[in-house]
């Protein structure tokens, strides 16, 4: 990526947006947070771009899970938690938590994993 890390998107609990984080070239411009319920917003409280990207990391599945049939299911080359977000929206099974990045025009019955 030219300049760094760039990232939009808004923190999502079902169909409520509870935040908004903007990230451009490795640099946390905004997280703005709009619910600081903190089951429903990861971020509510994290200012430092390092934060940020920890909770985006433990929204993806640890690396040793992305098999070579799991990634190519995906799309995907390699393992890249930032291509895997883009790809899963940082759906985990256990809430109802998820992440809708910029220009998408989704809910959370398109994403969400239960039935």
């Amino acid at each position: 990526m030219n300049g760094g890390l760039n990232l939009n998107f808004d923190f999502m609990f079902k169909d409520e947006v509870v935040g908004h984080v903007e990230i451009v070239d490795n640099q946390l411009v905004e997280n703005i947070v709009y619910d600081d319920c903190p089951w429903k917003h990861m971020c509510t409280k994290i200012k430092t771009l390092p934060g940020i990207l920890e909770v985006l990391n433990e929204r993806v599945m640890c690396e040793e899970r992305w098999t070579p049939q799991l990634l190519e299911h995906f799309g995907l080359k390699e393992f890249n938690v930032y291509e895997i977000l883009k790809k899963t929206h940082g759906i985990d099974v256990d809430d109802f938590s998820w992440i809708r990045f910029s220009g998408e025009n989704i809910t959370w019955n398109d994403v969400k994993v239960r039935g």
